[in-house]
């Protein structure tokens, strides 16, 4: 048949011009997410579910190469691949938390936390997410420095 023949011909030549840009597609997003899954975003996020909001809350995971056919946003035009993740809740309207995980050109990894971006130690991680959740909950940080302030007293 004329039509499988050149579906034949057209995946050998497929094959040999993209198989290296997407075997190196594919390297770089298993980096990514060997990364993601190592600092282990997802955990801290349904702890804060757990703990903040009794599990009211929805974790959700977007990859940036997974077109998302839900979504009416038009794609944005940058290269980076990224994971983001989200912590979505209702507090009279919906509230997001975001976390964007990403690997640059040189293949080093970047946290970016509510616009943040933020080292990927562990404690700094949390920090920030907790330092992100008191931002947008609009909870004062200062409240136990002035329980303390009390003692002097």
């Amino acid at each position: 048949m004329a039509w499988q023949d050149e579906l034949n011909r057209l995946r050998a030549s497929m094959a040999r011009d993209y198989s290296p840009l997407l075997a190196d597609f594919n390297e770089r997003r298993n980096l990514l997410e060997n990364y993601a899954g190592n600092l282990d975003i997802a955990s801290l996020l349904e702890q804060m579910n757990a703990t903040l909001l009794d599990d009211a809350g929805r974790i959700i995971v977007k990859r940036s190469w997974e077109y998302d056919f839900d979504d009416d946003d038009v794609a944005d035009d940058e290269s980076d691949e990224e994971i983001v993740y989200l912590l979505f809740w209702y507090d009279g309207s919906p509230v997001e938390l975001e976390v964007r995980i990403g690997i640059d050109e040189d293949d080093a990894g970047y946290i970016i936390i509510q616009d943040e971006e933020i080292d990927d130690e562990p404690e700094e991680i949390q920090e920030a997410l907790l330092d992100a959740f008191r931002d947008i909950a609009d909870i004062d940080d200062d409240a136990d420095d002035d329980d303390d302030d009390d003692d002097d007293d």
